[in-house]
């Protein structure tokens, strides 16, 4: 990994590693050109005239209508323990998914 801070390939290698990517040095070169290309892109859209077009919250203009929120009936606890694919005593048996387990 080059050590000089101002290279793009730096910045890609420490994204990389803080998003805990398994990233090969040959790949760090493209990807840093590729991230040059977007981030030069993106620099072209700033530099738009943008004062007559109206922000808005959506791209599309849809609609989302929200169910009810009301509380529903209780399943079985005989359905519960057929569905469920694992159970400890009255408890649904889920993997980790915060904190790094599995």
């Amino acid at each position: 990994m080059p050590t000089d801070s101002n290279k793009p390939e730096v910045d890609v290698a420490r994204v990389a590693k803080l998003a805990r990517l398994d990233v090969s040095e040959a790949d760090i070169g493209r990807l840093s050109r590729e991230l040059d290309a977007v981030l030069a892109y993106a620099g072209k859209l700033g530099s738009l005239d943008l004062s007559a077009v109206e922000p808005l919250s959506h791209a599309a203009d849809l609609e989302c209508p929200l169910a009810d929120d009301a509380p529903g009936g209780e399943l079985a606890r005989e359905h519960l323990e057929r569905i469920a694919p694992s159970m400890d005593g009255p408890f649904i048996v889920v993997p980790k998914v915060l904190g790094g387990g599995g």
